[in-house]
C-alpha cells in the first residue's frame, strides 16, 4: 500500500537575493526562457511557448488569459492567482502551489509531474486529456471541478474538498482519495459498471457511499 502522504521532491531555487527582480517591460513574450525570477505583485498576460526555470511567483495575477505549451521546471508558486485561466500541452515538473487560486482553472493535453497543490481553491478547475503523475493535493478545495479523459498516476488528495465533481474515462493508479468528501462524486459512464475505478484508493466510508450510489448496494453496520 503507498504512502497517504507521498513524498515529493521540493523545487531547488537560489537565494531570493540572487534572483532578478521582475521580467523586461513586466511582460512575458513568446518562446522566451526566464530563469532565476522573483516575481511578485504583478498581472501577466498568457502566451505561447513561455519557458520558467528556478522561479518564484508571489501574488501574482495571471487571470482570464491563454497559454500554449508553457513549461515550469522547479517553480514555486504562493499567494498567486490564476482564475479563468487555461493551459494547453503545458509541462510542469518540480512545482509548489501554496495558497492559491485556481477558480475554472483549465490544463488541457498537459503533463503535471512532481506537483503539490497545498491549501488551493481550484472550484470549477478542469483537468481534461492530461496526464498527473506524482502529484498532492493537500487541503485544497476542488469542488465540481472536472478530470477528464486523463491519467491520475500517484496522485493523493489530503483533506481535499472534492464533492461533486465529475470523473469521467479517468485512469487511475495507485490514486488515494482517503479522508477527502468525495460526495456528490460523479462517474460518468459507470452506473452499472463501477470497475473503471480500478486503481483508487478509499477508506471504507468512501466505498461504503460508491457502493451505495452506483451499485444500489445497501451497506449498514452489523448492529443496525
Amino acid at each position: 500500500m503507498p504512502s497517504k502522504h507521498r513524498a515529493i521532491e521540493s523545487p531547488i531555487l537560489p537565494s531570493l537575493e540572487t534572483m532578478n527582480k521582475g521580467i523586461p517591460d513586466k511582460q512575458l513574450y513568446e518562446s522566451e526562457s526566464y530563469q532565476n525570477v522573483y516575481l511578485s505583485n504583478c498581472q501577466l498576460e498568457g502566451t505561447k511557448e513561455v519557458d520558467f526555470q528556478y522561479a518564484y511567483f508571489d501574488n501574482v495575477k495571471i487571470i482570464n488569459t491563454y497559454f500554449k505549451r508553457l513549461s515550469l521546471q522547479d517553480v514555486i508558486i504562493t499567494k498567486s492567482d490564476f482564475a479563468n485561466t487555461e493551459w494547453e500541452e503545458a509541462s510542469l515538473n518540480i512545482i509548489e502551489f501554496v495558497n492559491s487560486r485556481l477558480l475554472e482553472f483549465k490544463a488541457i493535453k498537459s503533463r503535471l509531474k512532481n506537483v503539490v497543490f497545498q491549501g488551493c481553491q481550484g472550484q470549477f478547475s478542469q483537468f481534461t486529456f492530461s496526464k498527473i503523475d506524482n502529484v498532492i493535493f493537500d487541503n485544497c478545495n476542488l469542488e465540481y471541478s472536472t478530470f477528464l479523459e486523463i491519467s491520475l498516476i500517484n496522485v493523493t488528495f489530503i483533506n481535499c474538498q472534492i464533492n461533486n465533481i465529475i470523473l469521467a474515462n479517468a485512469k487511475f493508479q495507485d490514486t488515494d482519495f482517503r479522508g477527502s468528501n468525495i460526495e456528490g462524486l460523479q462517474i460518468e459512464g459507470l452506473q452499472i459498471n463501477i470497475s473503471q475505478l480500478k486503481g483508487a484508493i478509499l477508506d471504507p466510508f468512501q466505498a461504503a457511499y460508491i457502493l451505495q450510489r452506483y451499485a444500489n448496494v445497501v451497506v449498514k453496520t452489523v448492529d443496525e
